[in-house]
């Protein structure tokens, strides 16, 4: 069973993605936890507090998903997992917690905004180093260079998310499926 700390912490990223870091009080948390306020500002002092621990954790979930992704072969494998993968958070109604604490860039506490930023570094990086791959093999095709479509990319798709929840109609498949065929060979 995971610990009281992690519990709290994996609830907080539960909240930033369906509504937002600003926008989840310690009363919200402590009730969805099943703690006292109390309980949750011995773990956490401030909010603050518990947003480094958040970005923390979201960085150690990104390694874990990086390595499970670079045992996957080849570049067009890769693509068509994390595009599966994206999608089905998108349906669960779900925004990225790195999306969400970018769209709070500038409410967010000065000690969050350098892990926000390490963390945005971080996907892009990656899913350059992806493309370059697909290009290196032979399988990917696009202009520009592979940081550029990886913003390209994630900026699409993370926007694509904000329509669906507004339109609720299948805008994040028609972004998913543009950008696939704009990169496949």
């Amino acid at each position: 069973m995971e610990n009281r700390k992690e519990q709290i912490v994996n609830i907080a990223i539960d909240f930033i993605e369906k509504y937002g870091f600003d926008s989840f009080s310690y009363k919200d948390l402590s009730q969805a936890v099943g703690i006292t306020k109390a309980t949750l500002h011995h773990h956490f002092p401030r909010k603050e507090d518990l947003g480094v621990a958040v970005c923390e954790k979201l960085k150690v979930e990104a390694k874990a998903i990086k390595s499970k992704i670079d045992k996957i072969g080849t570049a067009q494998e890769k693509i068509k997992y994390i595009f599966e993968n994206l999608l089905s958070c998108a349906k669960a109604g779900d925004i990225c917690p790195i999306s969400s604490l970018q769209a709070e860039y500038n409410v967010i506490p000065d000690s969050m905004k350098a892990m926000v930023a390490d963390l945005s570094e971080g996907e892009i990086d990656y899913l350059s180093e992806i493309l370059e791959q697909g290009l290196e093999e032979g399988t990917f095709q696009f202009k520009g260079n592979p940081r550029s479509m990886a913003l390209m990319i994630l900026t699409s798709y993370k926007g694509a998310i904000q329509y669906s929840r507004v339109i609720d109609d299948n805008t994040i498949d028609t972004v998913m499926e543009q950008i696939y065929n704009q990169i496949m060979k």
